[in-house]
């Protein structure tokens, strides 16, 4: 008669989020009660059951699948029992490894039930198909999840699990803010304490020394959790993050950071021309005026001359040949600009440039009357001046629109390429064609390369969303620069409100007079025309 092995056994209940929506058959409880049924009906003892709820089965830094694995080290269990191979793990190539691969070789007998998986037996050929399915049903939810995360934040709707200080969740709708008014007093004071002169490390201080609550205590206090008074501080970053938060003005601002991806690809911080930004979503707490001052602190507060005025230009001057800020500088009276990287490293050396040198009231003058220039024909020939802007727009949309889907055309087909690679490398491995740190290697080097691919992708969806807007940029452009057809001085509201960036050219010679080429880049439509000086 054949001796009946023994088994300590390890039960492995896995739920994400994503699976809430499939029926009880896939809830813990049935999992586990499924599990503990099938291994004493077979005579095991079951050592302990691991349990995750609410973990994404894309990648396996779970607490207690880990768990699992140091009983497995240290011999407590000798067979790990699943409901199906998608409760172990939705990644393809981790899930063969631990089922192929790390489970045999400790001696540790493996069973998927509802699957028919079992590693004692030889006739599991369809299991690496199955995780592959697995994966590509993970793959398939993650890119629905963040389309239908994506196109509500193109609606306006917020998204995020927290909300910022002074805003709270609407009861009724959780997509919308609503203004809590103790949060919203603690802004509007911060915004003012710096349109008054005063910095953030400052404000942090009188804060600090009030007692006044933190952020992160609000959110604590909010969700109905005790406040921590001894960990209560308020950072510098914590108000410069207040100040720079445009939400404050009833616009919705999202898709800041590119959350993870499958496969956990790390997140990053977007540019700035990539954000979602939606307005008037909801009440403001800070007028328009106040924040574009603001603005106008916060950039400006180490530039300022040495009668403590703050610099016109400081921060909108750039060199057409390095790409760098210009340096403002005063002698004897005369206010000019010359680039920052010549003044450090002169022209002769590898990293230097050539001066770019233009007077301040020269370069004020220029812009001054091109702005009006632009003002004046906004109103007088309001058409004409419209079809002009969204003519050059289209122009520069379709030059853009045609690169960037020859572009896309190109990474999805190595995408794809990528997959058809790693599958083959898997199936090479499985049979034995291909050593284990070989495998290792390259699918390490393919799935690095494929998840760059991902961003990129995500990056260029978003750049041809962002395209789709310039027509009614153009529009709201040429309403706004009407109101400036009178100006007589520029000032940094103006230069704020109108202005993107001014590229400064090299000095040239034409008919014997030295000409400077000026390059204004406005908000919303860039430039409109190359001016000279």
């Amino acid at each position: 008669m054949k001796k009946r092995e023994y088994y300590n056994v390890g039960i492995y209940c896995r739920l994400s989020k994503d699976d809430v929506g499939s029926g009880d058959s896939s809830s813990i409880t049935t999992q586990k009660s499924m599990l503990e049924k099938y291994v004493h009906d077979n005579g095991w003892a079951v050592y302990d059951c691991y349990i995750d709820d609410g973990y994404s089965g894309t990648n396996f830094q779970r607490p207690n699948f880990e768990r699992m694995i140091d009983d497995i080290e240290a011999g407590k269990i000798n067979m790990v029992v699943v409901k199906d191979l998608s409760r172990l793990g939705r990644n393809y190539i981790m899930t063969g490894q631990y089922t192929d691969f790390y489970f045999p070789d400790r001696g540790v007998r493996f069973i998927a039930l509802t699957d028919g998986i079992d590693t004692k037996n030889a006739d599991n050929d369809i299991a690496p198909f199955r995780n592959i399915l697995n994966e590509m049903y993970s793959r398939d939810l993650s890119k629905k999840i963040r389309s239908s995360m994506r196109a509500k934040k193109l609606k306006g709707e917020y998204v995020s699990n927290y909300t910022p200080i002074g805003y709270l969740k609407d009861p009724t709708n959780k997509n919308r803010l609503v203004v809590e008014e103790e949060g919203a007093a603690i802004v509007r004071r911060i915004y003012e304490m710096c349109a008054n002169g005063n910095g953030s490390k400052k404000i942090a201080k009188v804060l600090n020394a009030e007692g006044v609550l933190s952020p992160i205590n609000y959110r604590r206090l909010h969700r109905g959790h005790d406040v921590d008074i001894k960990g209560n501080f308020w950072h510098v970053e914590s108000v410069a993050h207040v100040l720079r938060n445009r939400i404050y003005t009833g616009d919705m601002v999202q898709g800041i950071v590119e959350c993870s991806q499958f496969r956990r690809t790390p997140a990053k911080r977007k540019p700035k021309e990539e954000w979602i930004i939606t307005p008037n979503m909801h009440e403001p707490i800070i007028d328009r005026e106040l924040w574009e001052r603001v603005q106008i602190c916060v950039s400006s507060r180490k530039r300022v001359t040495r009668d403590g005025e703050v610099q016109l230009f400081a921060g909108f001057l750039k060199c057409e040949d390095c790409g760098g800020s210009l340096s403002y500088s005063s002698s004897h009276g005369s206010e000019n600009y010359t680039c920052g990287l010549y003044r450090r490293n002169g022209k002769n050396s590898k990293r230097g440039c050539t001066a770019h040198y233009i007077r301040k009231d020269t370069l004020e003058q220029v812009i001054l009357d091109d702005i009006k220039r632009h003002a004046k024909l906004a109103v007088c020939d309001e058409k004409g001046f419209a079809d002009k802007l969204l003519a050059m727009n289209d122009e520069n949309q379709n030059h853009q629109l045609k690169a960037l889907n020859t572009e896309l055309k190109s990474v999805e087909a190595r995408h794809s390429e990528l997959d058809k690679i790693i599958k083959k490398l898997f199936e090479n491995t499985v049979e034995g064609t291909l050593t284990d740190s070989r495998f290792q290697k390259l699918s390490v080097e393919y799935e690095t390369e494929q998840t760059s691919l991902e961003r990129r992708i995500e990056d260029i969806h978003n750049e041809l969303d962002r395209l789709t807007q310039g027509r009614e940029d153009s529009t709201a452009w040429a309403e706004l620069i009407k109101d400036y057809c009178q100006i007589k001085n520029l000032d940094r509201i103006i230069l704020t409100e109108l202005i993107e960036k001014i590229v400064i050219g090299e000095s040239r010679i034409v008919d014997g007079e030295k000409v400077t080429d000026i390059t204004i880049y406005y908000r919303f439509v860039g430039a409109v025309g190359q001016l000279a000086a």
